[in-house]
C-alpha cells in the first residue's frame, strides 16, 4: 500500500505536470487557433481552471480505485472527464471555421490523454495485488 505522504507527492506532482501541459496547449491555441475566433486568454482561463480540477480529480480516480472506493472513483472519473473536455468544448463551440486539423488534434489529445490516464490507473491496480 502506498503510504499516504508518498500519495500526495505523487498527487502534487501529478498536477504540476498536468499544470505544464496546460501551458504547453495554451502556447499551441495562441500559435495556431488565434486566427479563427479562439480567444486565448478565455481559452488560459478556462484550461488552467478546468486542468487543476482535472488533475486534482484525476489523482483522486487513481487513489479511490486502488483502495477500491467505486462510489468515489466514479464522482472523481465524472469530474475528472467533465473538466478534461471543457477546454476543448470552448474551442470548438468558439472556433470559426477550423482546419481539419484542429479537429485531429483535439482528437488525437482526447485520445492519448484517456490511454495514459488508463495504463496509469491499469499499473496502479496492478502494483497494488
Amino acid at each position: 500500500m502506498i503510504q499516504p505522504h508518498r500519495r500526495r507527492l505523487l498527487s502534487r506532482l501529478w498536477l504540476v505536470a498536468v499544470l505544464a501541459w496546460s501551458c504547453v496547449r495554451i502556447a499551441a491555441v495562441q500559435f495556431w487557433l488565434s486566427d479563427y475566433g479562439i480567444n486565448t486568454a478565455v481559452f488560459a482561463v478556462i484550461e488552467l481552471v478546468s486542468a487543476s480540477v482535472y488533475g486534482a480529480g484525476s489523482a483522486r480516480l487513481v487513489i479511490a480505485a486502488i483502495d477500491r472506493q467505486h462510489k468515489a472513483a466514479m464522482k472523481w472519473g465524472m469530474i475528472s472527464a467533465a473538466m478534461y473536455l471543457a477546454p476543448d468544448v470552448y474551442v470548438l463551440s468558439a472556433g470559426h471555421s477550423l482546419p481539419a486539423t484542429a479537429y485531429v488534434a483535439i482528437a488525437l489529445l482526447l485520445l492519448l490523454t484517456l490511454l495514459q490516464l488508463a495504463w496509469q490507473l491499469r499499473g496502479r491496480l496492478l502494483a497494488r495485488q
